[in-house]
């Protein structure tokens, strides 16, 4: 599992007092940065090796200025190019949401998938957890 913490910033909350829905895609995908890593180490957007095929987030509990949150990574499925990562919020040990987000290794100038390499794809299996 990868962790990150964030501190909820003033203007992340909206006129209901708790964060903004749109703010916790930004923050699930800033806590995959150690995973575009693994492709890109340099983070290199000329040579950027990804692309996002698919997000879904499940909002559980309202998330308030009131502290910190946490988002923990982990990866649910590796496929020849492509991989799901799961990922949860949390904030006061109280889970307030989860997501997954479907990458695929492309390549921008054919407009192709690629397959994963054996490297990465054995840092991207060091993560796996079995979702029920």
């Amino acid at each position: 599992m990868l962790s990150i913490e964030f501190d909820v910033r003033f203007y992340e909350t909206d006129a209901l007092q708790h964060v903004s829905n749109t703010v916790l895609v930004g923050w699930f995908e800033t806590a995959r940065l150690p995973i575009f890593k693994y492709f890109t180490p340099d983070l290199d957007l000329n040579n950027w090796p990804l692309i996002l095929a698919n997000y879904n987030v499940d909002f559980l509990e309202q998330i308030y200025l009131a502290g910190p949150v946490e988002v923990k990574t982990w990866i649910s499925r590796v496929g020849n190019s492509s991989f799901v990562v799961y990922q949860e919020l949390w904030q006061s040990n109280v889970k307030k949401a989860k997501g997954t987000t479907t990458l695929v290794r492309y390549d921008y100038a054919s407009k192709k998938a690629l397959r994963i390499p054996d490297d990465i794809r054995a840092k991207l299996e060091e993560h796996k957890i079995e979702l029920k």
